[in-house]
């Protein structure tokens, strides 16, 4: 018997009852309520458990994609999939959300939020009957959809998550000009949804609320989602690449490292295809950058200030793909060939005057010949901290047995004591203590083999010293790269101990031996309270204490 649709949104009552809210006729499919949002969440949550159930012995591909420089590229990538192609593997993990202690948001009223202010008026008005059968109705659902949660935040819940994103951008590496994403956007200058939603997504990592927690798996999604979209259409490319090194993070740091590889790997493909790695400053004239267009042409900067957004765009993905690959044992997305292809070109995220006073050569051969700054204290934080990237990377392929009198050995050691004789003597910070963090790390990874010398070990102590300045307001400000810098000291130190214990000729050693395990338990703890924030500390943690025994 045809039953009356009596007309309740966004699914009628009988459809409800009878599980086929999906097929309701009255549904616009237009907008969604709260409850309906909800429901395809959890389907969402339902299906990815499932696929881990079905899928639990299976892991991912460890083979390396081959260098952006050596594939055809074009105006169509897919670098990421949205999830009606992708497999729910890919949903990075989110235990870390129910246990993390966030820093103080910036408004006083973040730590108790209320529904009313994150919500629009019209998604809040959820009818009590629609939460009443919403676990009973979620199976009935086809799928998710590409819904943007951003639409669902009031202008002060906007507000508030770029607040948030903005205090802690430099642990991504993102030091872009932050006026074009305060609304009203410019005309021609509008942020592409993919980077503002990604720019969400770690902001809802911080924001120490339930409410915001919930909403990071479709950020997360959407902004896959919007990524796809823009490389159809080939929009605003230079925002994706910071999109896509935003998502490549927000993975590593959740100990989903293929996945954050694969992003790394998409953007770099995309900056490379862009021509983001040669950018020509127009006060630099000179015959080495190449005459032919980038393969995938875009609109010139429009000013000054979208150059420079452009070079740290560059910069921003340069820095991660060379920290998380050397801290993963991968290939580096961007290989250093020196080919016309490959050729880094844009010059050092500095100030434009500076790049006369140091004369214009191609960026990397200017770092290792030594013709920087004379003046370290006109270093920016993006430069030096793509420097110590440059050199974390360059000694960690050294740590496995290098000849200590072999030329790479010798070069690496060089550039090493000439950069780090250059790091401005300044009040220490987060910033900085995370690149003086890689410079010894970087020293450890050139000395590990000959650790009789004690100089690895003494640039071990160091890192501890510096752990040991942290206050209880830094931890949540380090840049999660830290966590694999102090892995690596504590695998030294644990090869160490066992050294000392076989030796019988050197005498009583007790006393050596306790100043190292002090040194690692002040490790441990480091790597346990950063777990707090980073789910990839953790990890670690776990894995140094398991190694101890």
């Amino acid at each position: 018997q045809r039953q009356k649709c009596d007309g309740m949104r966004p699914v009628c009552r009988q459809c409800s009852k009878m599980d086929r809210a999906d097929a309701c006729a009255y549904d616009d499919k237009q907008q969604k309520s709260r409850t309906m949002l909800l429901k395809e969440q959890i389907f969402q949550l339902e299906r990815y458990l499932h696929d881990l159930e079905s899928s639990s012995g299976s892991g991912s591909s460890s083979g390396a994609p081959s260098s952006p420089c050596n594939v055809e590229l074009d105006s169509r990538f897919s670098p990421v999939s949205d999830d009606s192609r992708a497999s729910n593997r890919q949903f990075p993990s989110y235990t870390f959300a129910s246990t993390s202690v966030s820093p103080s948001p910036p408004h006083s009223e973040a730590s108790s939020i209320a529904p009313s202010m994150l919500l629009n008026p019209t998604e809040h008005r959820v009818k009590s009957e629609d939460s009443a059968s919403c676990s009973s109705s979620a199976s009935s659902l086809a799928g998710p959809s590409h819904t943007d949660p951003g639409r669902t935040l009031s202008p002060r819940a906007k507000q508030f998550l770029l607040d948030i994103f903005f205090a802690h951008r430099h642990q991504f590496c993102f030091y872009a000009s932050v006026d074009r994403f305060h609304e009203p956007f410019q005309p021609g200058n509008e942020p592409h949804p993919a980077l503002v939603n990604a720019i969400y997504l770690l902001a809802c990592h911080f924001a120490n609320s339930q409410i915001y927690t919930d909403l990071e798996f479709p950020f997360y999604t959407q902004t896959q989602h919007e990524i796809n979209v823009a490389l159809d259409t080939s929009d605003r490319l230079p925002d994706i690449v910071q999109a896509s090194a935003l998502l490549a993070i927000y993975l590593f740091m959740n100990n989903r490292v293929m996945e954050g590889y694969r992003h790394t790997f998409s953007a770099i493909k995309l900056a490379v295809g862009t021509g983001l790695h040669q950018i020509q400053p127009q006060s630099v004239l000179t015959g080495i950058y190449p005459a032919h267009a980038p393969l995938i042409p875009i609109l010139p900067p429009r000013d000054a200030m979208e150059l420079q957004d452009r070079i740290l765009a560059f910069w921003q993905i340069f820095t991660i793909d060379r920290c998380w690959s050397a801290a993963n044992n991968l290939p580096l997305a961007l290989s250093d060939k020196d080919t016309p292809q490959c050729r880094i070109l844009t010059p050092w995220p500095l100030e434009a005057s500076k790049w006369d006073a140091i004369g214009f050569q191609p960026p990397l051969r200017a770092f290792f010949d030594g013709a920087e700054l004379s003046d370290p204290s006109e270093e920016t934080i993006p430069s030096l901290k793509a420097k110590a990237a440059v050199l974390y990377e360059l000694t960690s392929r050294s740590k496995d047995g290098s000849d200590p009198n072999g030329w790479t050995y010798r070069f690496s050691e060089d550039a090493l004591h000439r950069f780090s004789s250059t790091i401005p003597s300044v009040p220490l910070n987060c910033e900085y203590l995370v690149i003086q963090t890689m410079i010894y790390t970087s020293f450890i990874h050139l000395r590990r083999h000959v650790t009789s010398d004690g100089r690895a070990l003494k640039a071990g102590h160091s890192i501890v010293q510096l752990i040991c300045q942290l206050t209880d307001a830094d931890w949540p400000c380090l840049d999660p790269i830290i966590s694999a810098c102090w892995l690596s000291v504590a695998e030294m130190f644990i090869i160490a101990i066992a050294h000392l214990k076989l030796d019988t000729s050197s005498g009583d050693l007790s006393n050596v031996i306790s100043g190292y395990r002090h040194n690692l338990n002040v490790l441990v703890q480091a790597l346990t309270t950063f777990g707090t924030y980073f789910a990839l500390s953790g990890e670690f943690a776990s894995k140094v204490e398991l190694a101890c025994g």
